[in-house]
């Protein structure tokens, strides 16, 4: 699976997941606002698939609209959502491009000082833009990183 983000403007990012193996081939782009995480659009592409069932799932993504991928029970409401009703596999698409907000945001705000100042760290940059960003607080890009074993 990949996901790859592209910022519309300030207030849109859209992520693209791709899931290609040896069965499946899927696509799906969704336009997500960035304050909040809800989902403003989402289409999807089957290219491989298992049976002639399986296409009718493209029409379900339109339940995501709406969906905040801050939410709390996000992950779940897309598994019944998109999962039970149309696609598993769409759905864990849906999920990790969902993952990839926080971090494309970050990546998206830090690039310009890196690229004026290469010998920033990078470190820094991004502890200090995780405490500036509150709504990243409990999530996996805000634990602090943990000290060897061993280590006083």
């Amino acid at each position: 699976m990949l996901v790859g983000a592209e910022f519309l403007d300030e207030a849109t990012v859209r992520l693209h997941g791709v899931l290609d193996d040896h069965i499946y081939a899927m696509e799906i782009e969704m336009d997500v606002r960035v304050s909040d995480g809800v989902i403003l659009s989402i289409t999807g592409w089957m290219k491989r698939y298992t049976n002639q069932v399986c296409p009718k799932a493209v029409d379900v993504l339109q339940n995501a609209v709406g969906i905040s991928v801050r939410e709390d029970g996000w992950m779940s409401r897309v598994y019944k959502e998109i999962g039970r009703k149309g696609c598993q596999h769409f759905a864990e698409i849906i999920i990790e491009c969902g993952r990839c907000l926080d971090t494309a945001r970050m990546a998206n705000d830090l690039t310009p000082a890196v690229a004026t100042n290469p010998g920033l760290s990078i470190a820094e940059l991004t502890s200090a833009w995780l405490q500036e960003h509150p709504e990243v607080q409990g999530s996996c890009m805000a634990r602090p990183k943990e000290k060897d074993a061993g280590a006083d």
